[in-house]
C-alpha cells in the first residue's frame, strides 16, 4: 500500500503541513497530495464555537449566586494555537490528542476566572458604598 495520501479541507479548517519540522503549506480550505510517513497535518478550526457555562460563586454574606450565559469564540491567529496545543491529525482525519477538546474547557475557566474577579470588585464597591452611608 502506497503512502501517499490526499487531504481536503473545509474553507473553515487553517492547514499547516509539516515536514522535517518546516512548514511547506498553510492556508485555509488547502487541498493537497502528502507523503504521510515524514508529514504532520495540523488542523484548526476557524469557525466560530459556542460553549455554554455556568457556575457557582458567593457573595459576601455566603450565599450562592449561579452565573449562566454562553462564550462564543473563533480562532484569530491559527499558527499561535498550532504551537500552544497539540492539533494534529491523523491520515483519516481524527485529531491525535484530546487538545481540541479541551480549547472550550480552557476558555470556560478563564472566563470563570475573570468573572470572579468582576464579581469581587463589584461586592468591594458595594460594600464601600455601604459603609459610607
Amino acid at each position: 500500500m502506497f503512502a501517499i495520501r490526499f487531504i481536503k479541507a473545509a474553507p473553515t479548517s487553517y492547514i499547516l503541513q509539516f515536514k522535517n519540522g518546516r512548514v511547506l503549506r498553510e492556508g485555509s480550505g488547502l487541498s493537497f497530495f502528502y507523503y504521510a510517513p515524514t508529514t504532520t497535518i495540523v488542523s484548526i478550526p476557524l469557525a466560530s464555537a459556542d460553549v455554554p457555562f455556568a457556575f457557582q460563586e458567593s457573595t459576601v454574606d455566603f450565599q450562592s449566586v449561579s452565573i449562566q450565559g454562553q462564550l462564543t469564540y473563533r480562532v484569530s491567529d491559527p499558527k499561535k494555537l498550532a504551537s500552544l496545543l497539540d492539533f494534529s491529525v491523523s491520515a483519516n482525519g481524527v485529531y491525535r490528542s484530546e487538545d481540541g477538546r479541551k480549547l472550550p474547557e480552557r476558555l470556560v475557566h478563564t472566563l470563570q476566572t475573570l468573572m470572579r474577579n468582576e464579581h469581587k470588585k463589584w461586592l468591594f464597591a458595594m460594600r464601600s458604598s455601604a459603609a459610607a452611608l
